[in-house]
């Protein structure tokens, strides 16, 4: 149950979480400057840490070769720099999935239950939402230790896709891939190791530090 639910909070399969993980509250304007310079993983994740807070809505879509028919849901989405992150999936069963720094509660869902736990308790989840958090924190150092990083596109256009290294890890998601717009996300894509895939297709507005 557990596992089940992290998979789909966010980021999909694998991943209830930017990700899950992820839109931010007014529509922020770039910096002067902000579109020219290098364009490389060092100022993607710079860039990722100057958002101290977002807000999203987000369409959900699960295909799997256990399934007849995708499954899609819909909700919203909420990050508060460095580590809070919220999501709420309204259809089609309301469940809400919170990541207060080590902490997790998950509720609602099919069965209308509460669960809390630590994520250093799971493995697993431990260095999966570690690596949402390093990609939203813009923390190169930790992304690296837990997933190998390959950055493709432009900074219009750019996509981040994270191969975990983990045992672990692996165990819940094959790869996940981060699409992107600047500093906003677009999508994010996860495969898991049964070949399930997960599209959370995102809209998201960001505040900026000042």
């Amino acid at each position: 149950m557990m596992l089940r639910s992290i998979g789909s909070i966010f980021m999909t399969s694998g991943c209830k979480a930017r990700i899950g993980v992820l839109g931010l509250l007014c529509l922020a304007p770039w910096p002067a400057g902000a579109q020219t310079g290098p364009w490389d993983l060092q100022t993607l994740l710079q860039q990722m840490a100057e958002v101290k807070s977002a807000s999203a809505s987000f369409t959900q879509t699960q295909t799997s070769p256990l399934l007849s028919k995708p499954l899609t849901s819909t909700g919203v989405l909420s990050y508060k720099a460095p580590d809070y992150l919220v999501k709420v999936t309204l259809a089609p069963i309301h469940e809400t999935f919170i990541l207060d720094h080590q902490r997790i509660t998950i509720s609602g869902g099919p069965h209308d239950q509460t669960q809390v736990f630590n994520v250093t308790d799971a493995p697993q989840i431990s260095g999966l939402i570690g690596g949402i958090q390093a990609v939203l924190s813009g923390n190169e150092t930790t992304l690296k230790q837990l997933y190998i990083v390959r950055l493709d596109g432009s900074r219009s256009a750019w996509e981040l896709q994270l191969l975990p290294r983990s045992e672990n890890v692996k165990k819940l998601v094959q790869s996940m891939t981060i699409y992107g717009d600047g500093r906003r996300l677009t999508r994010m894509k996860t495969i898991s190791p049964t070949g399930s895939v997960t599209n959370m297709l995102i809209s998201e507005t960001i505040t900026l530090a000042h």
